[in-house]
Formats: C-alpha cells, sequence, structure tokens
C-alpha cells in the first residue's frame, strides 16, 4: 500500500516539476539540431512504437506455445498484459488531459480535454510509456545488469526522440516514462509469483 502510494506520489510531482522546463528546452533543442542526432534518434525512435511490441510480446508467446515452453509463453504473456494495461492507461489519460503538441505551438499551457484529436494528446508520450513498460517488466523479469540497463537506455534514448521530434514536451515524456515503467515493473513482478 504504501509502495504504491510513494510510487502515485512521485508519478504526479515529477512532470509537474519540470513542467517550467517544457517551453526552454523545445526552444534549445529546436536552435540545435544536426544530422547526427537526427539520425541517431531516428533509428531509436521506433522502439517506443506499439505495433513493434505487438509482435515482440506475441511472437514471444506465439514461440513459447510452440515450442511448449511454458517459461517461454508465461514470459510472452505476461508482457502482452504489460504492454496492453500501459497503452490502454495512456489512451486513456491522452483523450482526457487533451494537452496540445508542441509542433502546434500554442504553448505547454494549451489544453482541449476530453478529444479525441492526435494533435491533443500530447501528456503522457505512448511512445515512451510503452518503451519503458517495457523496461520495467524486464527490470521484474530479470537480474541480468545488461538487459536491465540496456533497456532504460533504450527507452531513454525514445523518450529523447520524442522531444527532439517536437512530439512531446519534457513532462509529457517524464510522465510516460514514470507510468510506463510503474506499470510495467508491477505486471512484472505479478507474473513472476
Amino acid at each position: 500500500m504504501v509502495e504504491g502510494l510513494v510510487f502515485g506520489t512521485a508519478l504526479v510531482l515529477t512532470p509537474v516539476s519540470v513542467y517550467a522546463w517544457d517551453e526552454p528546452l523545445r526552444g534549445w533543442i529546436l536552435e540545435h539540431r544536426n544530422e547526427e542526432v537526427d539520425l541517431i534518434l531516428g533509428v531509436v525512435n521506433p522502439l517506443g512504437d506499439g505495433r513493434l511490441h505487438v509482435l515482440m510480446w506475441g511472437g514471444t508467446f506465439l514461440l513459447g506455445t510452440a515450442l511448449k515452453n511454458e517459461d517461454l509463453q508465461d514470459f510472452g504473456k505476461w508482457g502482452t498484459v504489460s504492454f496492453v494495461s500501459t497503452g490502454l492507461l495512456t489512451v486513456g489519460l491522452k483523450s482526457l488531459i487533451g494537452r496540445a503538441r508542441p509542433y502546434l505551438n500554442l504553448g505547454p499551457h494549451s489544453f482541449s480535454p476530453l478529444t479525441l484529436d492526435d494533435d491533443y494528446h500530447s501528456l503522457p508520450s505512448g511512445h515512451t510509456s510503452v518503451a519503458f513498460s517495457t523496461a520495467g517488466y524486464l527490470w521484474a523479469r530479470t537480474s541480468s545488469p545488461w538487459i536491465r540497463w540496456g533497456s532504460l537506455v533504450l527507452a531513454s534514448g525514445v523518450g529523447a526522440a520524442r522531444i527532439y521530434k517536437d512530439r512531446h514536451w519534457l513532462s509529457d515524456v517524464i510522465l510516460g516514462a514514470g507510468l510506463g515503467f510503474s506499470v510495467g515493473y508491477f505486471t512484472g513482478r505479478i507474473g513472476k509469483r
């Protein structure tokens, strides 16, 4: 109970604490774009695409089923639960909050709650929440430092790409990361029992 309260409080307060940095960071990034960073973040950005995660988790489950490997099947099943839970929560929050995306040039204080318009689905970052959901899930399910830290580095790269591509504000990415990691980690812990 206390652990959940601490995570919930951190999820809310952390994006709020960086909210003032949203516009200055965006301005700095827009002034300092270059081809090398475009290339690197262009490679990392797709790692947050939900379609990739459907293939990854669904494929893991199906491979486990085909090989009659219950551990692999279980790993894929709970990975899918983590992905779907994160996705539903993220999409629901995006529609409920209705924050304008940076490229609209309306500033970080522009909201249109209860909308299905993707231009107002900035908060939280979906790519980031999905990438961090996988990182949280892997953190809970494995003890390998290479897998744990590697997944966090890749997920962080996805978050950076979303800001760099002017699709999200810093606070959108921070909330997406916290939300995704928390759901992934707790799902991984439940599935490990």
